[in-house]
């Protein structure tokens, strides 16, 4: 197995940035949505779901599967450089499951069905991506893509969830490190 190093993209909430630098960016879909007219980007850049507001406000999904595929089919034609998406996955921050009712397990099995969904559609557009709370989350999440006939470790991409919110860097550095092979 050969080590990659992680990329960034700066996760920004002015859609119009993807007109003004060729920095990699991370824009939310629901920046997007809804805007007659889209920049044009000059740069590479990934799409964020919106899944943590969706979650946080309302406790479910209101964007179908269907809606999300057509917005980035929209974005990918009409501004360009788009390399990936990121599933309509499912949070596991404490807070996003109270909100929610579900359980880590639940939420991971959303988000593994949801990209399973998403990539017969979007192909290798869309990405996996890892969710859980605990580092024994993590590893439990791969399992499950494991499970449904998904190699990680051939991924381009794996998208790692639950980490930008924590007040602890340290323990999101451990998680990076353990192992997960992302």
């Amino acid at each position: 197995m050969s080590e990659r190093a992680p990329h960034f993209y700066l996760g920004v909430h002015m859609p119009h940035w993807l007109a003004q630098t060729d920095a990699p960016l991370f824009v939310s879909r629901r920046r997007l949505s809804g805007r007659k007219t889209l920049p044009q980007a000059v740069g590479r850049w990934a799409l964020d779901s919106g899944g943590f507001t969706e979650l946080s406000l309302y406790g479910h999904w209101q964007t179908t599967e269907a809606e999300y595929v057509a917005d980035v089919r929209r974005f990918q034609n009409e501004i360009g450089g788009l390399e990936w998406v990121a599933p309509q996955d499912w949070m596991c921050e404490p807070f996003v499951l109270a909100k929610t009712g579900g359980s880590v397990a639940v939420h991971q099995e959303l988000t593994v069905e949801n990209f399973l969904g998403l990539r017969e559609q979007l192909n290798s557009l869309v990405i996996p991506v890892l969710q859980g709370w605990t580092l024994a989350d993590y590893h439990n999440c791969w399992a499950l893509y494991e499970h449904h006939g998904v190699n990680l470790e051939s991924e381009p991409i794996v998208g790692l969830g639950s980490v930008c919110r924590r007040q602890n860097t340290a323990e999101a550095g451990r998680i990076v490190r353990s192992g997960l092979r992302c």
